[in-house]
């Protein structure tokens, strides 16, 4: 029995020291489950400043931008200037169908020029 022991004390010893085992490799498992979310982190410190970008290129400038004007008579006639074109009008007073009548550039509220309970405003820009 005692030369067993021996036997099996240096078999056990030169398992040890044996590079065998640490070769055996096993074979990969299946993916796990995806965990949970993390908490959140802290905040970074803030980041170097970009290059800077290349200049615009110069354009012509553009047309003015037309220029409006409110036309608004104690009258139910108004028009525009000749180098001027009507682009809005509207009539205020007491009417029971809406009495306005446009023209060429400009407009009338009712059949009456000489009406004192219709008013004409119309909006004019420049052509």
């Amino acid at each position: 029995m005692r030369k067993l022991s021996i036997a099996l004390i240096a078999a056990l010893i030169l398992v040890g020291c044996s590079d065998g085992i640490k070769e055996m490799k096993a074979e990969k498992g299946d993916k796990g489950e995806k965990g949970d979310k993390g908490e959140k982190g802290d905040k970074g410190e803030k980041g170097d400043p970009g290059p800077v970008g290349r200049a615009g290129e110069k354009l012509d400038p553009g047309a003015p931008a037309p220029t409006l004007r409110i036309v608004a008579p104690q009258s139910s006639v108004a028009s525009c200037e000749g180098d001027e074109v009507m682009i809005s009008a509207y009539c205020i007073g007491n009417f029971n169908n809406y009495p306005l009548v446009p023209f060429a550039n400009g407009a009338r509220c009712g059949d009456d020029p000489a009406s004192t309970t219709l008013r004409v405003t119309i909006v004019c820009a420049k052509r």
